[in-house]
């Protein structure tokens, strides 16, 4: 661990806090270990990662179809109106 601290962060990163490099070590060492969490800190979870990535690829796709919905339901009643305000005297 002290060689963590101690190493030099390359050109464009901040150099590891003490808390990222307890995390590193105890994640290498023991898959199972559960003290971050039980201090209240999140070790790497790939899988809601992943989750999170499919969720806002989703609703990227949802609002663009809602894009879509809006503009024809816009389209739609300015052809209502058009089509009302013929047929008034």
């Amino acid at each position: 661990m002290k060689t963590q601290l101690a190493a030099q962060p390359t050109e464009g990163e901040q150099p590891k806090s003490v808390l990222q490099v307890v995390a590193n070590v105890l994640e290498r060492n023991n898959k199972k270990s559960v003290f971050l969490q039980n201090v209240g800190m999140q070790t790497k979870q790939p899988r809601l990662s992943a989750q999170l990535e499919a969720e806002k690829r989703e609703n990227a796709k949802l609002r663009e179809q809602m894009e879509g919905l809006s503009k024809k339901q816009a389209e739609l009643e300015a052809k209502l109106d058009l089509a009302l305000g013929q047929n008034r005297p």
